[in-house]
């Protein structure tokens, strides 16, 4: 039997064994902090997105409110564009076709008649 100067009282095959336990233990110690950390940066990260979440909408809340009187505000004056324009139309169109149609040939103040 040869005897480990590290484990006195072990032999070399059971100093193995107690190793590979030992390399095994960390493992999984290892892997169960790295799951804990991921919970933790997980929870961290949600109640970030929720407090953000909360931050957007109520500064999108008093936006929201804000755009929604420009929108109506503005179908305000289309809307009395379009009546003022139904208001007018006959007359414009009178008025147009008046000097389309009223044609009074004249000559030019700049004609010279050459001789």
């Amino acid at each position: 039997m040869v005897v480990s100067s590290s484990w006195p009282g072990l032999c070399c095959s059971q100093v193995v064994l107690l190793g590979t336990a030992s390399v095994r233990g960390k493992a999984r110690r290892l892997k169960q902090a790295k799951e804990e950390a991921q919970m933790e940066v997980e929870q961290y990260r949600r109640e970030r997105e929720q407090e953000f979440q909360s931050k957007q909408q109520a500064a999108m809340g008093s936006q929201g409110n804000l755009s929604a009187e420009v929108e109506q505000a503005t179908r305000r004056q289309v809307q009395g564009m379009q009546s003022s324009q139904q208001r007018n139309r006959e007359r414009v169109l009178a008025q147009l076709l008046g000097m389309v149609c009223d044609v009074r040939p004249q000559v030019h103040p700049n004609y010279r008649i050459a001789a």
